[in-house]
């Protein structure tokens, strides 16, 4: 998709000439729609020029949130790009940063007038003061990832996943009890919460996950990931895989012999055949 040219909004700590103001009325009207059906304004909206949210509610009953939101029209969905999330607790001052390559607040909140945003909004800096329990489909949570008890801290990356979906970055806090030590740790590399989506499946009663890797058809691998615990707090979060399936219609030398399935117990890192659960699909 070519984007349009973007107009560049003077700061409001300048006077503007009345050129700037004529086209900031301009891009201002809704009544106007760019080639693609949306109010002018949007093309503001490049994923450089910062709007910026302050949440109402404390959020899980410790943190106090606001972001610097960098939206781009161009990406899908409607209103999605990078952000710095800023994150303070309530009852020390403590505070931390998370960097979203695809942050997203679904555009339908922003319908109403309070929430409303437009060309005046993002050159004034307005902060847009919004109840984070009002949104339909949050741009972060807080759930156990790793089956410890305690909760980690869950960025979406709408659509940033295989086919669409979206993906899921995950920071893990630490902290130690009767002290006032807290940290946060990046497990974004770290596997396999590195590829975690919304095809990713949690078991609780067994410990493990299942995470899906579509290639098309009859061209996929799924991974059985078993939680693994450690005697230093600090690195207990880590997880081995354990069994992975292959689908293929090719065999090594790229004949095609229809799809079959490739079950493999994975030991001390190698892969393992097993031969019984493994062959033609039906």
């Amino acid at each position: 998709m070519k984007k349009l040219i973007l107009l560049v909004l003077i700061s409001v700590s300048f006077l503007a000439s009345a050129d700037e103001v004529n086209k900031m009325a301009t891009i201002d009207s809704e009544t106007l729609v760019n080639e693609y059906g949306l109010p002018k304004y949007y093309e503001l909206m490049d994923g450089k020029t910062p709007i910026y949210i302050e949440f109402t509610d404390v959020i899980q009953g410790r943190y106090i949130v606001n972001v610097e939101w960098f939206p781009d029209w161009g990406l899908a969905p409607l209103l999605t790009g990078p952000a710095n999330i800023n994150f303070k607790l309530v009852d020390r001052n403590v505070k931390f940063t998370i960097k979203a390559d695809l942050f997203n607040i679904g555009h339908r909140m922003f319908s109403f007038p309070k929430y409303r945003i437009d060309a005046q909004t993002i050159a004034n800096k307005d902060i847009i003061k919004m109840k984070f329990g009002d949104i339909a489909n949050a741009p972060f949570a807080f759930g156990d990832m790793n089956f410890d008890g305690i909760n980690e801290l869950v960025i979406a990356d709408r659509n940033g996943g295989q086919r669409g979906y979206d993906a899921y970055s995950v920071y893990l806090i630490q902290e130690i009890e009767g002290t006032s030590y807290f940290n946060i740790v990046d497990l974004t590399d770290e596997m396999p919460y590195k590829y975690i989506d919304e095809t990713t499946e949690f078991d609780w009663d067994n410990k493990t996950l299942s995470m899906y890797y579509s290639l098309g058809a009859c061209s996929s691998i799924e991974e059985l990931y078993e939680r693994v615990y450690s005697k230093y707090p600090m690195q207990d979060y880590k997880f081995k895989l354990i069994e992975r399936l292959e689908r293929d219609y090719q065999d090594e030398d790229g004949n095609n012999i229809g799809c079959h399935r490739y079950y493999y117990n994975i030991v001390d890192g190698k892969k393992i055949l097993d031969e019984a659960r493994s062959g033609p699909v039906d």
